[in-house]
């Protein structure tokens, strides 16, 4: 069995998700992310970032970086076709699509929530957090434009993982009316069952 420990809002909304696509056996263990329970020591053995999610294999090793928890799990049940398999001409666009979504604007989320971390002018580093978003969304859906998903007729894990940084976008609904490709998208990971039940756990 797997445990992952979540909360809401966080990295861990992909994670989950692709857990109840491909219907693994787990246990979601609600980290108290307000009280600072990611940095207590029992969770930093886990994740030494302190940052969630972290993921408790059945052979009871632990791993982080939501990205590589998802990636894994991909491999692990290929018969749920959220990941192609190793040798298909779609596997190099699956590892591009999953590695440009978790380095590329999942960091820069950082800019907009946390600009103190960054500079003193709060406004200006929140500023530019967000500008470099609209341009790192955009790239998104311009390969958007040319199919149903990411893959394009091909769903997969990356679509997960592109919702849930929507999701973080303040508000979600100004993201989706720029960029109707991406609102494509996130209904459609919204309208499949097994996401859904991560995602309704995740909404406050």
């Amino acid at each position: 069995m797997y445990k992952l420990y979540w909360a809401p809002d966080t990295a861990s909304l992909a994670p989950m998700a692709v857990l109840e696509e491909v219907g693994a056996d787990y246990d979601a263990i609600l980290i108290d992310y307000e009280g600072g329970q990611q940095k207590s020591d029992d969770y930093l053995a886990l994740n030494p970032c302190g940052l969630i999610p972290a993921m408790v294999l059945p052979d009871g090793r632990a791993m982080f970086e939501a990205a590589a928890i998802v990636m894994h799990l991909c491999d692990q049940y290929p018969a749920a076709h959220l990941a192609p398999p190793p040798g298909d001409a779609d596997r190099p666009l699956f590892y591009q699509w999953m590695l440009y979504l978790a380095d590329t604007p999942q960091p820069t989320f950082r800019r907009y929530y946390y600009p103190g971390r960054f500079a003193a002018d709060e406004d200006d580093v929140r500023k530019c957090g967000v500008d470099a978003l609209l341009d790192q969304f955009a790239i998104v859906e311009d390969a958007l434009s040319h199919g149903e998903w990411l893959l394009g007729a091909r769903f997969s894990a990356c679509d997960i993982y592109l919702h849930m940084l929507t999701t973080w976008f303040e508000p979600p609904v100004a993201l989706y009316a720029r960029f109707p490709n991406i609102a494509r998208v996130a209904a459609g990971v919204e309208a499949r069952p097994a996401s859904a039940r991560a995602i309704e756990k995740h909404r406050p």
